[in-house]
């Protein structure tokens, strides 16, 4: 799932050559993207044969685009893995708060594993400012905001479709949308990336047509009568040669588009700072 993130990272640095006048997918993502805010409400499911039942997750997140400030919290419910729920102090769900503002994002780490982590020194939440762990070995991939953003799943959209499909008129949260589907493909993204970064991009390519039988991502998107994503559906299958298959379904509901309200940060004494955590595991630049 790395990859994936990798790759929706990819778009938002270097947007897409598809054009949304003809993508009514593409056109709503950027009327989305380009509102004062919003909320969204997203789900979670893992399926797979070596699970009697799915894990689940659901979650909640206030999104301000233009100030670049994100609140949200996600809980996974892992019941169906027993093995998991002794790693994290006997319980079946575990929660993640995450507060995004500018450059810098605030993690809430579970306290199971709080108390574990000596290193933490009872801290729950850890300061991370992505420019300067942009050097760090093993944090660098914490430099692009994307990769915990939940406004990700509108930049997802900005892919180049393929076969987009008109389902009709549903309803949504008690607001009338139009349902389309398309597979948003992956593939199309080389041509929009400077080449020195191209080789990188390629070798994530391969290695998601080898796990997910290639790099097309079906989507359902509702949209309602103003050209808002009210509503996403994606699912993707992931095989790995040798392991089981899984595949994971992502429905997300954006509400309340306006203006948003700044998140309030974390007291400064249940804050550790990153840097200093990586320093104490032994991480040097």
């Amino acid at each position: 799932m790395g990859l994936v993130a990798a790759v929706v990272a990819a778009f938002v640095l270097f947007g897409s050559s598809s054009n949304p006048t003809f993508d009514p997918i593409a056109q709503a993502a950027t009327v989305s993207s380009d509102s004062p805010g919003y909320r969204m409400h997203m789900s979670l499911s893992l399926t797979s044969s070596v699970l009697n039942d799915p894990i689940t997750g659901y979650g909640d997140a206030v999104i301000d685009p233009r100030h670049h400030a994100v609140s949200s919290s996600f809980v996974i419910d892992y019941s169906s893995l027993p093995q998991a729920a002794q790693v994290f102090g006997g319980t079946s769900t575990m929660r993640v708060d995450m507060i995004e503002s500018g450059r810098v994002v605030y993690l809430k780490l579970p306290q199971a594993l709080v108390g574990a982590i000596p290193n933490l020194g009872g801290k729950p939440w850890i300061e991370m400012n992505l420019a300067k762990l942009a050097g760090v070995p093993g944090l660098s991939s914490l430099g692009d905001p994307t990769s915990t953003d939940p406004a990700q799943v509108l930049q997802y959209l900005h892919a180049a479709s393929d076969g987009v499909t008109n389902e009709g008129q549903q309803r949504v949260d008690g607001v009338m949308t139009t349902h389309y589907h398309a597979d948003l493909s992956l593939d199309r993204l080389a041509a929009d990336v400077p080449p020195a970064d191209q080789g990188a991009l390629e070798q994530a390519l391969t290695k998601l047509r080898q796990t997910m039988g290639g790099v097309d991502v079906p989507v359902d998107v509702w949209v309602d009568a103003h050209q808002l994503v009210r509503q996403t559906s994606m699912s993707m299958a992931l095989h790995v040669a040798g392991a089981p298959s899984v595949e994971e379904t992502v429905v997300a509901d954006l509400t309340d588009y306006g203006p948003q309200p700044s998140p309030t940060l974390p007291p400064a004494d249940q804050v550790l700072d990153a840097s200093s955590l990586a320093s104490g595991l032994g991480v040097s630049g």
